[in-house]
């Protein structure tokens, strides 16, 4: 038996809690070793209602409804996995569904299988040929920023080898 009702052991080291304030339940995967990364998955089957909030990588193949959100890490949805949230995450990889706004720190890729309904920020934007996407998108001041500064780079390195081979 668990002395702690409030926690599932969940890999070495690490904890699911579940936290209940004013009737709002919020999982919350929790590291006790640091250094290590941690996966989180949503099965197929499994139903989650709420707000979740993750540090490292989260693979939904369930359904989530509510709130994704991650500082840095990436959200993965399967192809199975269908998210009616607002979704606020590092990187997000989408093989499945969502229905709710998204925000994607770094970047977003939908893949032929994903399908996208609502507006997105990202500064990095894949659409593979087969995707579908309804909505707005915002690519953030950033994302002009790091492409130039990455045209920048390769045209100094391409300068950098012609100088070197004397032509």
């Amino acid at each position: 038996m668990n002395p702690f009702p409030h926690q599932t052991k969940k890999g070495k080291g690490s904890f699911l809690r579940a936290n209940q304030e004013a009737g709002d339940t919020r999982m919350k995967l929790v590291k006790n070793e640091p250094g290590n990364s941690d996966f989180g998955w949503i099965g197929r089957g499994i139903e989650v209602n709420g707000d979740i909030a993750f540090s490292d990588r989260l693979q939904v193949d369930g359904k989530t409804h509510g709130k994704l959100t991650s500082e840095s890490g990436t959200l993965i949805i399967g192809e199975s996995g269908l998210i009616e949230a607002q979704v606020d995450v590092g990187v997000c990889v989408v093989h499945g569904t969502v229905h709710g706004n998204l925000i994607a720190r770094s970047k977003l890729e939908i893949r032929r299988s994903g399908r996208v309904h609502g507006d997105v920020i990202t500064p990095v934007l894949l659409v593979e040929e087969g995707a579908l996407f309804n909505g707005a998108i915002r690519m953030s001041q950033e994302a002009g920023s790091r492409l130039l500064e990455e045209v920048r780079l390769s045209e100094a390195e391409s300068e950098g080898r012609r100088q070197a081979s004397g032509a």
